[in-house]
C-alpha cells in the first residue's frame, strides 16, 4: 500500500521535476529579456514588465507590437489571447488540488506556467503518485518561477553582451516541444497535437497571432471528438 510522502519532499519533488526543461527554460527567458530591452523599454520597465506579466510569449509578443507603434488596445488584447490558454490549465488541474485558500488561488494562478502545468498533470494523472498534490504543483511553480526571472533579468541586463551569432531563437518552439511529445499518448492526443500544429501553420500570416489561438481551439476540439469516439466505440 502506498503512503503519501510528506508535504516537504512533496514540494522538493516538484521543484526538481522541472529542471529537465530548464535548458529550453533559460535562454527563452534571456531572449524574452532582450527583445523587450530592443523594444526601448528601460530596464527597470522590463522588470516590472516581466514581473507583471509573467508570460514569455505574451511578453515577447507585446515587445515586437510596441516597436511596431501598434495601439494599446491591439497589444493588450494579444496579450490576453496568447494568455487564454492558462485558463484552460487552471479548469483542468484545479479539481486534483482540492480545497484552496484565496492565497493559495492568487499564489498558484499567478506562477502558473506551461512547464508547471505540464509535469504536474502527467504526475496527477499516475494512479500509483505517492506525493501530495498540492506541495507538488507548489514546487513545480516556484522552481520555474525562480528560474524564468533570473533568466529574464539576466537578459534584460546583459543580453547586450551576446554576441549576434549565438542565436537563442530555438528556445521558444524547443521548450515548447519538450512539454508537447511526452504528453502525446493516444491517439486523440496524437490527433489534437498534429490538427493544432496544421491550423497554426495554415493560419501563421493572419494578424495579432490569432493563428496561434486558432490552432489552439482546432486542437481542442479535435481532441474532444476523438476521444468522444474512442468512448463510443471503446477503441
Amino acid at each position: 500500500m502506498l503512503t503519501s510522502r510528506s508535504t516537504k519532499e512533496s514540494f522538493f519533488t516538484g521543484a526538481s521535476t522541472i529542471i529537465p526543461v530548464m535548458p529550453g527554460i533559460v535562454p527563452f527567458g534571456m531572449l524574452t529579456g532582450v527583445v523587450t530591452i530592443a523594444a526601448g523599454i528601460s530596464p527597470l520597465k522590463a522588470i516590472f514588465m516581466t514581473l507583471f506579466m509573467f508570460a514569455g510569449a505574451a511578453q515577447v509578443s507585446v515587445a515586437q507590437l510596441m516597436t511596431e507603434n501598434s495601439s494599446a488596445i491591439i497589444i493588450i488584447t494579444t496579450a490576453i489571447m496568447i494568455n487564454l490558454r492558462f485558463v484552460m490549465y487552471s479548469a483542468s488541474i484545479t479539481p486534483y488540488l482540492g480545497s484552496l485558500n484565496l492565497w493559495q488561488r492568487l499564489y498558484l494562478s499567478y506562477t502558473l506556467s506551461d512547464q508547471a502545468y505540464a509535469v504536474s498533470i502527467v504526475e496527477f494523472t499516475r494512479k500509483d503518485s505517492p506525493y501530495q498534490k498540492l506541495p507538488f504543483f507548489f514546487g513545480a511553480c516556484t522552481s520555474l518561477y525562480v528560474t524564468w526571472m533570473a533568466s529574464t533579468i539576466s537578459g534584460i541586463f546583459f543580453g547586450s553582451l551576446i554576441p549576434p551569432q549565438w542565436s537563442f531563437d530555438f528556445a521558444v518552439p524547443l521548450t515548447f516541444l519538450a512539454l508537447l511529445v511526452p504528453n502525446i499518448t493516444d491517439r486523440p492526443t496524437a490527433l489534437a497535437a498534429t490538427v493544432a500544429a496544421l491550423t497554426a501553420i495554415l493560419t501563421v500570416s493572419l494578424p495579432y497571432n490569432m493563428g496561434l489561438m486558432i490552432g489552439a481551439f482546432a486542437g481542442i476540439f479535435a481532441g474532444y471528438f476523438a476521444s468522444k469516439r474512442k468512448e463510443l466505440y471503446h477503441e
